[in-house]
């Protein structure tokens, strides 16, 4: 297995999601929820090194408000457990916004 694939293999696997075996051609590679299983999307292996961890990262509120992710909400509990100073200030954006899932 390729460098990258790994560093994209350990960057969403931070937020509670499983990178699953190649889907097509060995380039893209299917997202998995690590709970459950469902497939939450999909990811390409021609990233530069570094661009899967700021990418996940950039994503972070997202995940947190449950505006991505599984709706069985495990990345929403996975980023509570990592930041949850920032986990909170996502859930009060996204109320404010009228968006994102409840716990």
């Amino acid at each position: 297995m390729s460098d990258i694939v790994e560093e994209i293999r350990e960057a969403y696997r931070t937020v509670g999601i499983t990178l699953d075996q190649p889907a097509a051609y060995g380039t893209y590679y299917r997202l998995l929820c690590t709970a459950c299983g469902r497939m939450v999307g999909n990811v390409g292996d021609r990233l530069l090194p570094g661009m899967a961890r700021d990418l996940v990262e950039s994503q972070f509120e997202l995940y947190a408000a449950g505006l991505m992710g599984c709706a069985c909400g495990h990345q929403r509990e996975v980023t509570r457990g990592l930041d949850g100073e920032r986990w909170r200030q996502s859930q009060e954006l996204s109320e404010g916004l009228g968006g994102g899932a409840r716990s």
